[in-house]
């Protein structure tokens, strides 16, 4: 989904279509004008900040962030280790977490317990310096390394088995659920790994219309997916079965910024014991418009310690996959925001 802007005016001083960027702010400017909305920017020349007027209520946002967010609740969920201890407070499923500012004792006797382990930031933004499927001494000092580029302290996790999800709460209700899962492709019975590869590819680069130039397509000859095969006792001329699947990226010591994920609305999955676990947690932080990010292995039963955990609350839901991948029944994440923003439906 391609979105067209044209001109927005302020004070005889306006945005071009090409300054704005921000493809969240793309959306809500879109959306707003199809519901009646005068949607400008504040200030002239810079889009931070979006005047939202219906009738006789004026609002500003700054993106996903509403203009009732608390500071103080932004600032929690920037912190990963006031999350946890807030979620836990609610009796909500989280990770074994240890706290460290260095490869220590306690570190390494976290990671001999659990096998496998996630090092991140205590204040990661957008995954930066995440590194998942730590299984050895060397990986984990290299990944606290990586990780100690974006903070002092360090937070190391159980690893979860499982896909990850997110889940979009506004005003206290779900409005819909994505499934993130590593790229994988899947036999049909007689097309070889190389044609499926080349397919997969194909299809992305067509599906991804909202950022084609970050397309991250699959390297045939790659030696990262030629080990992938090799595991699997696989070549590239190989048959798969019908319905066979083959991961094409392994949890094991991965920055998860590497990662290429199939992305697949999973809202009517989800179990209504999820749906309030994940209100719950949003609830826990006071955020009015959370995204709310599960690791488990069955999103359509209830979380635990065997099935999977909340990793995460955010105070800045990205709208932008929910615009490209929510499916016709689902509930429009953008339309939900702003009326929920400008209490639309409450007149109706």
């Amino acid at each position: 989904m391609i979105i067209v802007l044209n001109y927005f005016s302020v004070g005889g001083v306006g945005l071009t279509q090409q300054q704005i960027s921000n493809l969240q702010n793309q959306i809500i400017i879109q959306k707003a004008k199809e519901m009646g909305i005068v949607c400008t920017p504040l200030l002239a020349d810079c889009e931070d900040f979006l005047e939202l007027t219906y009738k006789d209520k004026t609002v500003i946002i700054n993106k996903s962030r509403s203009h009732q967010l608390l500071l103080i609740s932004g600032l929690l969920a920037q912190n990963k280790e006031a999350t946890n201890k807030l979620l836990a407070r609610n009796k909500l499923p989280i990770t074994d977490t240890l706290i460290v500012e260095e490869v220590g004792e306690p570190a390494i006797q976290f990671l001999t317990k659990n096998k496998t382990v996630v090092v991140k930031p205590i204040n990661a933004k957008c995954s930066l310096g995440v590194t998942i499927g730590i299984k050895t001494l060397e990986q984990l000092e290299q990944a606290v390394i990586v990780a100690k580029q974006y903070s002092q302290k360090i937070m190391l996790q159980r690893y979860v088995v499982g896909h990850d999800y997110r889940v979009l709460v506004i005003d206290g209700e779900m409005i819909g659920v994505l499934e993130y899962r590593s790229a994988f492709i899947e036999g049909d019975g007689y097309s070889t790994i190389r044609q499926l590869l080349e397919d997969l590819n194909d299809k992305q680069l067509k599906k991804n219309t909202l950022e084609p130039e970050n397309n991250q397509a699959i390297e045939v000859e790659s030696i990262d997916f030629q080990n992938i095969l090799h595991r699997n006792g696989l070549t590239l001329d190989d048959v798969l079965v019908k319905g066979q699947q083959v991961e094409l990226f392994v949890d094991d010591n991965m920055l998860v910024t590497d990662f290429y994920d199939f992305i697949t609305d999973r809202t009517a999955d989800i179990c209504p014991e999820n749906i309030e676990m994940a209100i719950r947690a949003a609830k826990a932080l006071q955020i009015d418009v959370a995204g709310i990010d599960i690791r488990c292995l069955h999103i359509d039963k209830p979380l635990d310690q065997t099935n999977g955990v909340i990793l995460e609350v955010n105070a800045l839901p990205d709208l932008v996959d929910p615009s490209n991948y929510f499916a016709k029944s689902t509930k429009n994440a953008a339309e939900s925001y702003l009326t929920y923003l400008l209490d639309i439906e409450k007149e109706q």
